[in-house]
């Protein structure tokens, strides 16, 4: 793989109130790799794994094997991975993510393009 197809990218495009505490970071390749990356003190649960709803249908969940010690928050960034060959996608992700100090989780939506 040459290292002109791999290349990060934070993505984030709508976010409504309350702010989303998390990006969605894309890393190109043959296979591209999907990430969320939560935001300071923010929490993903992994209970209610988060998923990526293209717009052509496809439904892409992310997953860690590195969760918390009662198995309800990722320690790393979820990661999914995708074979995507066309230049531009559409789609919302969708997280249930406790922010700092709250014991409840709240679901949000992003939309992205990438």
């Amino acid at each position: 793989m040459s290292r002109a197809g791999v290349g990060a990218v934070l993505v984030t495009l709508a976010a409504c109130r309350p702010a989303v505490p998390f990006q969605l970071a894309v890393v190109r390749g043959r296979v591209s790799q999907l990430r969320l990356i939560g935001a300071p003190g923010a929490h993903i649960n992994a209970r209610l794994k988060p998923a990526l709803e293209l717009a052509n249908g496809t439904v892409l969940r992310f997953d860690s094997p590195h969760v918390s010690a009662d198995s309800a928050y990722f320690v790393d960034a979820p990661t999914v991975e995708a074979p995507i060959e066309q230049a531009v996608h559409t789609g919302i992700v969708r997280a249930s993510v406790c922010s700092a100090g709250e014991k409840l989780c709240r679901s949000f939506a992003l939309a992205v393009r990438f």
